[in-house]
């Protein structure tokens, strides 16, 4: 179940809070007995100051930066002048500037006599930044002064994990993806992707159950196809699979869009095994894959539209796995309240060959006409193998996205050892 974990796409979101900006009397100081702002720079740092007050910033800027011209500042000059120029700039997106601001006014021991809570807002804010300007080193470093105020948060835990992960520290990645997954669902809030991706990586090797869950937490958050991929690819070891029922893991595949090209290629080929030729051309088609599996469901499939009304006739007179068959074939030709009304009595009368299939096939027909609260109670009442109880559960996850009710994630998976 291994993932390829080189590239992070989407590191932790910047979140910049608050104003650092102490107040301005006749100078500036952090309390009144502090350090004040020296003589020969209080003059250009008053009027970044009032400007910044105004929303003038790129004048706070061109003001900030006069002061930072004064030969004479102070370690102190510098602390104030940083914290202010890294608002300015951020509040006109410069995060260049920003970022080389707030990491000097956190790497200034000058900063040690900052109110507490002033600091731990510099501290955020520039482990943030630094985070999105791959500064790793100096994330893990702003992080050992947040972790004793208490202070981290779930972005700044997966930030850190990040960095970690970039040093190549998996162990440390681990435990802080773990930490913020933790943090994020105690806020009530989606663990982020990249710590779920972090933290199934893990588990992938020690604890597949636990990576799997894991996986399915990645799933209801992303949706996103290569996530569904993964997911239906581990589904298919499933105790008790068989043919039908991994072809509604490739239907689950394709409304998912996780479905490539060579799967295509396979799922075409059972499709025209199982006779579910509407599927076939489907699947192959949106593939680009020809030849002669595709001309074969062509070729089959327009013979049995021709008869697809007396068969539906006959399916209502017969016994349940006739129903089923007739059923199976109307969902591949996108027919589903057909398919639906002739699972429904396949359910009523019984005797099909595979338990569970009937219902599954309700749940697909449902879902694909966007009932989908109705597919989730089909999908649900599954009663089959292992397999067909998976392949089930999957659907339902499906039916739960789709329908805005994606179920809670996961719990919290275990530290690892």
């Amino acid at each position: 179940m291994g993932r390829n974990m080189s590239k992070w796409t989407r590191p932790a979101k910047l979140t910049i809070k608050g104003l650092f900006i102490c107040a301005l009397l006749a100078s500036t100081a952090w309390a009144a007995s502090g350090p004040k702002i020296s003589k020969e720079v209080a003059a250009p740092f008053s009027a970044a100051v009032k400007a910044a007050q105004a929303g003038n910033w790129q004048e706070a800027i061109t003001q900030a930066r006069a002061a930072q011209a004064v030969a004479s500042r102070t370690p102190f000059d510098d602390l104030e002048i940083n914290v202010l120029l890294g608002q300015a700039a951020i509040n006109l997106k410069d995060m260049a500037t920003a970022t080389a601001a707030l990491e000097a006014a956190a790497d200034s021991p000058a900063n040690a006599d900052m109110d507490p809570d002033d600091r731990a807002e510099l501290y955020h804010n520039a482990l943030l930044l630094a985070s999105n300007a791959q500064h790793w080193q100096k994330v893990i470093a702003y992080s050992k002064v947040l972790e004793p105020m208490n202070k981290m948060d779930d972005a700044m835990d997966v930030s850190v994990a990040i960095a970690y992960y970039n040093l190549k520290d998996t162990a440390h990645a681990t435990e802080y993806a773990q930490k913020s997954i933790a943090a994020a669902k105690a806020a009530g809030k989606q663990p982020d992707e990249n710590a779920l991706k972090l933290v199934m990586n893990s588990q992938a090797q020690s604890n597949p159950a636990a990576a799997e869950q894991t996986l399915e937490s990645l799933v209801m958050q992303s949706n996103s196809p290569a996530d569904w991929g993964q997911l239906i690819s581990v589904a298919f070891t499933a105790k008790g699979m068989n043919d039908p029922i991994a072809m509604d893991l490739y239907r689950l595949s394709f409304v998912t869009h996780a479905l490539k090209a060579n799967e295509a290629g396979l799922a075409g080929k059972l499709a025209n095994q199982l006779r579910y030729y509407g599927d076939a051309v489907s699947i192959l088609q949106s593939a680009g894959i020809g030849g002669a599996d595709l001309n074969s469901a062509k070729a089959n499939s327009a013979k049995e539209q021709g008869s697809l009304a007396a068969e539906i006739a006959a399916a209502r007179k017969a016994g349940g796995q006739t129903a089923l068959n007739v059923a199976e074939a109307l969902y591949g030709y996108g027919r589903f309240a057909d398919a639906e009304a002739l699972a429904r009595e396949a359910i009523s009368k019984g005797g099909a060959k595979y338990p569970g299939q009937a219902q599954m096939l309700l749940g697909m027909s449902l879902a694909r006409q966007d009932k989908f609260a109705e597919a989730q109670q089909a999908f649900a009442s599954v009663s089959g193998s292992p397999a067909m109880n998976k392949v089930a559960h999957l659907w339902g996850i499906y039916a739960q996205i789709k329908g805005g009710s994606a179920p809670a994630p996961a719990a919290a998976p275990p530290p690892a050892h």
